[in-house]
């Protein structure tokens, strides 16, 4: 009897450890990755981006982050989300940003400095 126990424990404990409890907050956020822009809209009105007008994010699982612009502008920050639809960037130039993010149907990323998105910069992954 002590030994099915001991059996019953030690299958327990295994069961334990090999959970999936996910500790890492950034690992499921859906806009990791590569994300390029594409079009900026400005009260529903919506302008694609010339050639020398991109720039780029990029959200790393480990919370970190880098953005880069046409000009050779690069930069590295630290993000966090607040919410579902809030990120705070702090850049290692000392700048702090808050974005608004959403998704269209397509799939694109929305980034915006208003809550309310009547500006806004389309991504595309």
């Amino acid at each position: 009897m002590k030994k099915i126990y001991q059996l019953m424990i030690i299958m327990i404990l295994g069961a334990v450890s090999t959970s999936c409890v996910n500790n890492n907050p950034y690992y499921d956020e859906p806009f990791l990755g590569t994300w390029d822009a594409v079009s900026y809209v400005e009260y529903d009105r919506e302008y694609d981006l010339r050639p020398g007008e991109w720039h780029r994010y990029v959200f790393y699982s480990d919370g970190t982050g880098a953005y880069e612009q046409a000009d050779g502008l690069r930069t590295r920050f630290y993000w966090d989300e607040y919410g579902r639809d809030r990120i705070e960037l702090r850049h290692n130039d000392g700048l702090h940003e808050t974005l608004y993010f959403d998704f269209d149907r397509a799939g694109y990323l929305l980034l915006s400095t208003h809550r309310d998105f009547r500006t806004y910069f389309v991504y595309h992954w």
